[in-house]
C-alpha cells in the first residue's frame, strides 16, 4: 500500500436532511418510491434513530442500491444481506455530535425466522400506506396500526425485549384501533393469540406482553407451515441459511491494526477514531491486545542461572500453552456470533511480541513465537504509526539509543511486509494523524464493499 501516507482528508460530510433529500431524488429516477417504516418525524433535519428503515419490493433491491451509490460526496463502506433485509453502511453524513456514517436498511420482508406476520408481508403495509410530507420530501408511512405491529414486533418477536421508547405509541395505537389491530395480526397468529397480545399491550403489563411471545411464535410457525409447507419450510431454510453466514462468517468482519513503538500515541488516535467511526458498521469495537497482561512482568532477557533453569523451564512451556491459546481464541473470534458487519480496531497486534520482545515476558522460544505469529489471522488493514527522531527528542530529552532506532526501523520492516498497510508520521498532531488513519480505514472499506456489491449486483 503506501510507505508513509499523505491520504486527502475526507471531505466535509453532508448534513442528514441534505443525504435525505438526495437519496429521495435518486430513488424516484430508479422508480421506487419506498415506505418509511418509522421514526421519520424529525425529517428532514434530524434522525431519532441510528438507521432509517426503507420498506421496499424485493425485485427493487438493485435499483436502491444503484441510487444510493449515485449520490455525490458519500460511500458506501458496509453491505449485508439477510432474507428480509439489506443493511448499507453510508460514510459522508454528518451527524452530531461526531458521527459521520448512517446505516440505511432496505427491508422488503416483515417477518420472523422467515415467516412473514403480516396478511401478504409487505404488500399489505404498502396497500394501506399513508403519504407523507416533510420539507421538500414525499414519502409513504405505514398506517397507524401497521406502524404500531412493526415497531413492537421489531424487537418483541425476535428477542422477546420491549423498546420502551416505542410503546407508548403503540399502546394508544392499540387502544384508539383495537379491532382494526386484531383483525391485522389475525390471519398470520390467530384470534385468540392476536386479542391476548392486543388487550396486553394495552394493559401495559410489560411481563404478560412478554408472555405473549411463545404462543405467537407457535401460531405463526402452525399456521404458516398448515397452509403452505412448501413456501414456508423453503423461507425457513433460507432464512437460517442466510443468517449463518452473517453470524458466523469472517467476510462480515473487518480489522484494523494499529500499532508502533511505544509512546508513539496509538491509545490517542483510537480514541480519536472510535466515536467517528461509528455507524461505519453495525458494530464498532476497540481491542488492546496487550501482551503482557498475557504473559506477566518478567522480562525475556532475563538472566539464566542454574538455581532458576527449572523455573525458566517452566515459564517457557506455559508461555507456549498460553500463546497456543491465544491463536485458538483469535481464529474463534473471526467466526464468533454477529449481528451483522464488526469494524474491529486492535491495538498493537500478536506480532509486537516479536517486533518488541523484551518488553513482554514470553518464556519461550522466539522461533515458536514466529512460527504461530504466521498462523494468526491477520488484520484487513496495517496502520503503523511511526516517530520521526525529530518527533520523540523534542518530547523528551533522553538521546535515543541505537536499539531505539533498530526498533523504529523493525517495526517499518515488518509493515512493509502486508499486503494493505499504511504508515504515518506519529510526530504530527492527534488531530491529523486521527484523519489521516479515518481516512485509510474509510477508503480500505469502501474498495472491499464496492468489490462486494458488483459481485452480488
Amino acid at each position: 500500500m503506501q510507505e508513509v501516507s499523505s491520504l486527502p482528508l475526507q471531505p466535509p460530510a453532508m448534513p442528514f436532511g441534505e443525504f435525505l433529500e438526495a437519496l429521495f431524488h435518486a430513488l424516484e429516477r430508479e422508480a421506487v418510491r419506498p415506505c418509511i417504516l418509522r421514526n421519520y418525524e424529525g425529517f428532514p433535519a434530524t434522525n431519532v434513530s441510528n438507521d432509517v428503515d426503507f420498506l421496499i419490493h424485493p425485485f427493487e433491491l438493485p435499483n436502491a442500491i444503484r441510487a444510493l451509490r449515485g449520490i455525490p460526496g458519500i460511500r458506501i463502506v458496509g453491505y449485508a444481506e439477510r432474507e428480509y433485509v439489506a443493511h448499507v453502511f453510508v460514510e459522508g453524513i454528518f451527524r452530531p455530535p461526531k458521527i459521520r456514517a448512517l446505516q440505511v436498511d432496505f427491508i422488503w420482508s416483515l417477518c420472523w425466522k422467515g415467516l412473514p406476520y403480516l396478511r401478504t408481508d409487505a404488500d399489505a403495509v404498502f396497500q394501506s400506506a399513508i403519504p407523507w410530507q416533510a420539507g421538500n420530501l414525499d414519502f409513504l408511512v405505514p398506517s397507524p396500526v401497521h406502524e404500531a405491529i412493526i415497531s413492537l414486533f421489531s424487537s418483541l418477536l425476535v428477542a422477546t425485549h420491549i423498546k420502551e421508547k416505542y410503546l407508548p405509541r403503540v399502546q394508544r395505537t392499540f387502544i384508539d384501533e383495537r379491532p382494526e389491530a386484531i383483525a391485522a395480526l389475525l390471519p398470520a397468529f390467530g384470534l385468540k393469540a392476536a386479542t391476548r397480545l392486543v388487550d396486553s399491550v394495552i394493559g401495559g403489563d410489560r411481563e404478560k406482553i412478554q408472555h405473549c411471545v411463545p404462543s405467537l411464535r407457535l401460531s405463526l410457525a402452525f399456521r404458516s407451515l398448515s397452509r403452505q409447507p412448501i413456501r414456508s419450510a423453503r423461507a425457513v431454510t433460507g432464512y437460517f441459511k442466510r443468517e449463518f453466514a452473517v453470524r458466523f462468517s469472517p467476510k462480515n468482519l473487518e480489522t484494523i491494526c494499529i500499532f508502533g513503538p511505544h509512546g508513539c500515541g496509538k491509545t490517542t488516535i483510537i480514541e480519536g477514531l472510535m466515536p467517528i467511526l461509528q455507524s461505519s458498521a453495525k458494530i464498532v469495537e476497540k481491542r488492546d491486545l496487550n501482551t503482557r497482561l498475557l504473559f506477566g512482568r518478567a522480562s525475556l532477557g532475563e538472566a539464566v542461572t542454574s538455581g532458576s533453569r527449572a523455573k525458566l523451564s517452566g515459564r517457557s512451556l506455559v508461555s507456549m500453552t498460553m500463546l497456543v491459546a491465544w491463536l485458538v481464541k483469535e481464529w474463534l473470534s473471526h467466526f464468533s456470533k454477529k449481528q451483522s458487519i464488526v469494524l474491529r480496531i486492535d491495538e498493537n497486534s500478536c506480532h509486537d511480541l516479536f517486533i518488541h520482545s523484551e518488553r513482554h515476558s514470553y518464556g519461550g522460544p522466539v522461533w515458536f513465537a514466529r512460527l504461530l505469529a504466521k498462523l494468526f489471522p491477520s488484520p484487513d488493514l496495517w496502520i503503523l504509526l511511526d516517530p520521526a527522531v525529530d518527533g520523540l527528542h523534542s518530547k523528551s530529552q533522553d538521546i535515543f539509543s541505537e536499539e531505539t532506532i533498530k526498533q523504529h526501523e523493525a517495526y517499518r520492516s515488518f509493515a512493509k511486509t502486508k499486503k494493505q498497510y499504511v504508515i504515518f508520521d506519529a510526530s504530527k498532531s492527534p488531530a491529523s494523524v486521527t484523519e489521516e488513519a479515518y481516512a485509510a480505514i474509510i477508503d480500505a472499506l469502501a474498495q472491499r464493499t464496492e468489490r462486494q456489491i458488483k459481485s452480488r449486483f
